[in-house]
């Protein structure tokens, strides 16, 4: 028997359906003109977290068999609330809790276990005491099994978006983000498909953690945006976000080094950077510790001296980092600049200066219409008519009519470093939505399309089914 999943074109979930179903007619496209994969198979453990035995609970029991691909195929009903799943010799086997097998995987197929239940949209279960909607598939992974939640695209987000945003938050911006995680999965299926599944359930992907943290609020933005994504051109966009972006968002060339016209950068000025976690920090890494990371990273540069940040994007954030060692330099572009010491950078967007550094020392910065580089004096050329010429101050006074402030330039003023400080603003790669700036958007007035169509120029909201 083929048990499939079946679809319910309805917001009704919660007890508010109807007044969520007239929203969803206010601002929903007409037809729809794209299509998702609306089943997703998101891996819960697997790789270096694969189980080698589990404890899975439904209420009423279990239709247990194989998945091909998305497809359940029921082969036998397990009456048993509670069974555990282990890996044993020649498989995967589901036990009662006596040790009693009550079905083994054949042929290699892994073993699939879905809830009893009438409705579809209420299929819940728990897998080591976390509760998931859906249903599970176990396959072989190594010496233990991946487990992986097979489920529908809009009850994932029920998981998602109370994840990556407070429930408390306005609901524009809760269904901004829902749209952006909606289309976040449907552009990513397959992308761990060497594992089996297509999307994880951390942060490399997006984090999901099942109905821990389901709320009200969260059922009624994923209801009222069902399957509303963003598209540019016809297709379905990429779209990216974090915490917080301080003034503006980046462009995504100077992160990722692609180009993508609606990922490019915007104002961001409705996020309160100053006031939110993480939106403004610092850190201190000492040079041992710097070193010990380039080390792990595969970075021989021997013992870190100096690091210093060459250039950055028009705005502000570091596109190009360099690590001086004692044996060797090292020197890493755009992304990899906020996450080659991750434990400390929270953004692209920061400074960094070594304890034996002067402290007044001068910087300019020069573009080249692209970037920004910041140079010391001395490095610096003038071209008049004259010639080209250095500059050979020794020191650089700046001022604004009335007070002067005298910035060193001498060499001599430096020491071994043994410890550098990093000082930034926000939190997260700085590409698409500031979530905390959709957050100050949606407080201001503004609802979750204008929030959308803000932060990915010039895209457009479409109804995938």
């Amino acid at each position: 028997m083929t048990k499939t999943f079946i679809f319910r074109a309805v917001c009704a979930v919660t007890a508010f359906a109807l007044t969520l179903a007239l929203m969803c007619v206010e601002v929903r496209p007409a037809a729809a003109e794209t299509e998702i994969q609306r089943i997703l198979k998101v891996g819960l453990c697997y790789g270096s977290s694969a189980k080698t035995a589990a404890t899975v609970t439904s209420e009423r029991g279990f239709y247990v068999g194989t998945f091909n691909d998305r497809e359940f195929f029921e082969e036998q009903i397990i009456e048993n609330t509670t069974v555990m799943v282990r890996r044993g010799d020649a498989g995967i086997v589901i036990q009662d809790t006596d040790g009693n097998t009550l079905y083994a995987e054949h042929d290699g197929a892994g073993v699939g276990l879905s809830p009893i239940y009438t409705d579809f949209w209420e299929e819940r279960l728990t897998f080591e005491g976390s509760w998931y909607r859906g249903s599970l598939n176990f396959i072989c992974d190594g010496d233990g099994f991946a487990a992986i939640n097979v489920i529908d695209i809009d009850q994932y987000l029920y998981g998602v978006v109370s994840r990556e945003m407070s429930d408390t938050w306005p609901i524009e911006a809760l269904k901004a983000q829902a749209v952006c995680s909606r289309n976040y999965a449907a552009q990513n299926i397959g992308k761990h498909e060497s594992y089996g599944f297509d999307i994880c359930a951390n942060t490399h992907c997006q984090m999901y953690t099942g109905m821990s943290r389901e709320a009200e609020s969260i059922y009624e933005a994923v209801d009222a945006t069902r399957g509303m994504v963003l598209t540019y051109g016809g297709e379905l966009c990429e779209c990216y976000y974090s915490s917080s972006m301080g003034s503006s968002t980046e462009d995504v060339k100077y992160v990722w080094g692609n180009e993508v016209p609606y990922l490019v950068s915007v104002d961001n000025g409705f996020e309160d950077t100053e006031n939110i976690p993480n939106g403004v920090w610092s850190g201190v890494l000492t040079a041992d510790e710097a070193s010990t990371i380039m080390r792990n990273r595969g970075y021989e540069v021997g013992d870190v001296q100096k690091i210093e940040a060459l250039e950055y994007s028009p705005e502000g954030r570091v596109t190009k980092l360099r690590v001086t060692g004692n044996t060797a330099i090292k020197t890493v572009e755009r992304e990899e600049c906020r996450t080659l010491f991750g434990s400390v950078t929270k953004s692209q967007m920061f400074t960094v200066t070594g304890n034996g550094e002067a402290e007044n020392q001068a910087m300019i910065a020069v573009s080249d219409g692209e970037t920004l580089m910041r140079r010391r004096p001395k490095q610096i050329e003038i071209l008049s008519d004259m010639g080209r010429h250095n500059v050979s101050a020794e020191t650089l006074y700046t001022t604004n009519g009335v007070y002067q402030k005298t910035y060193a330039d001498a060499e001599g003023e430096t020491s071994p470093n043994t410890s550098f400080t990093f000082k930034g603003t926000g939190w997260g790669h700085g590409v698409g939505m500031s979530q905390y700036g959709a957050k100050g958007m949606a407080e201001n007035g503004y609802d979750f399309g204008e929030i959308l169509t803000h932060y990915f120029t010039g895209t457009g909201i479409t109804n995938a089914y």
